[in-house]
């Protein structure tokens, strides 16, 4: 399992086998890299493990990147400093937060040294007869119970899913905390581990401090941020909204927005208020913060600092299959059936072919039997 980085008194990161590395280093300080575990990937050209360094990965940008991102990634190495204690631990067991920049002559930021991921966020996933052992994406909290079940994982339950929702708001409260924008809050972006009950928060060393391109996948973009505008706080608290209600309910579709409508949470009463208020408040200004989330969540009150938002209409819900009602049974009971499918040996009209088939054979036999008394 790697060993989460810690940050000593010079502000230098320590990690796996106490290496100590300053905040800047050059790609020859780095020794070897193995072959690329991902290519191609927003912002980066490829992220490769350091042969020597076991736990620690080389993130590599494009050449294309704005000068001033190696001002950003210093800030952000620097930024846990700032934090207290319990929250410093959180970030860097929670997260792969940046260790050190990496340069070279004319580009300062030619990329960026991450942890990996620890080995806790893997498992084996049974699709049928195969089964493949790879990191385990939050994506799985927005199914069932019986659905996660069926891959082989454990099922989380309430339980399980509350334990990682407060774990990935309490990251996001941290990165509010630090006036950072993450934007792309999403299923991708986050592991789970079923057995630990804790979520693991990737690509952070994309935060920008108050804005940045708005950074989203299909399904997640936010109502009330126009198209080619920034994200900002309010661009977060909505999709992490979203994440949060999709991964407690275990639907990704309009049913998530109801079931979280209908409050079914009664040990956190004020979860639901919360969470409605990020998702559908007309104003963003006044969606409730990731620590609001979290407070209610673990049960706290809901205590606004701005009057009572009003929200849109829930969205409606995807339609339901068609059911006929079967004749009364005699115990009085309507039971719903779903309308036979006809098969391909009983194509549609196939039924009355056949009744015109059987009154031209009776007809024809008639006629021979007038004819032969004939």
């Amino acid at each position: 399992m790697t060993e989460p980085p810690l940050t000593d008194g010079d502000g230098r990161a320590a990690g796996v086998r106490d290496w100590v590395l300053p905040r800047t280093v050059s790609a020859s300080d780095l020794g070897p890299l193995g072959e690329p575990v991902s290519e191609h990937n927003g912002q980066a050209i490829a992220v490769k493990p350091l042969t020597d360094h076991p736990g620690w990965l080389a993130k590599l940008y494009r050449p294309d990147q704005h000068p001033e991102d190696a001002d950003r990634l210093d800030q952000l190495i620097s930024a846990p400093g700032t934090l207290p204690e319990a929250d410093r631990a959180l970030l860097y067991t929670g997260t792969c937060w940046p260790a050190a920049r990496i340069q070279e002559p004319g580009n300062p930021a030619v990329g960026c040294v991450i942890p990996m991921a620890p080995e806790q966020y893997r498992s084996e996933l049974r699709r049928g007869a195969f089964s493949e052992r790879r990191f385990v994406e939050i994506d799985w909290l927005a199914k069932s119970d019986e659905s996660i079940r069926g891959v082989g994982l454990p099922p989380p339950g309430f339980a399980g899913r509350l334990a990682a929702c407060l774990q990935l708001t309490e990251l996001a409260a941290i990165l509010e905390s630090l006036g950072l924008v993450y934007s792309d809050w999403s299923f991708s972006n986050a592991f789970w581990s079923p057995e630990q009950r804790s979520v693991y928060l990737i690509d952070v060393d994309g935060c920008q401090p108050k804005k940045m391109h708005d950074i989203h996948q299909p399904n997640w973009a936010d109502p009330l941020t126009p198209p080619g505008t920034d994200a900002d706080e309010y661009t977060d608290r909505y999709r992490l909204g979203l994440l949060v209600a999709k991964c407690l309910t275990g639907r990704r579709d309009a049913h998530a927005f109801h079931t979280v409508a209908a409050s079914p949470w009664p040990n956190q009463p004020a979860a639901s208020e919360v969470l409605l208020d990020m998702l559908l408040a007309t104003d963003r200004e006044r969606r409730p913060s990731a620590a609001q989330l979290n407070q209610a969540l673990s049960s706290g009150p809901y205590l606004r600092t701005t009057p009572r938002p009003t929200r849109t209409a829930l969205p409606p819900l995807p339609p339901q299959p068609v059911t006929q009602p079967v004749p009364e049974s005699p115990a009085g009971a309507h039971q719903p059936v779903k309308e036979p499918a006809q098969t391909p040996a009983e194509p549609p009209g196939a039924g009355s072919q056949a009744g015109w088939i059987l009154v031209i054979v009776i007809a024809a036999i008639l006629l021979f039997a007038i004819a032969s008394n004939h």
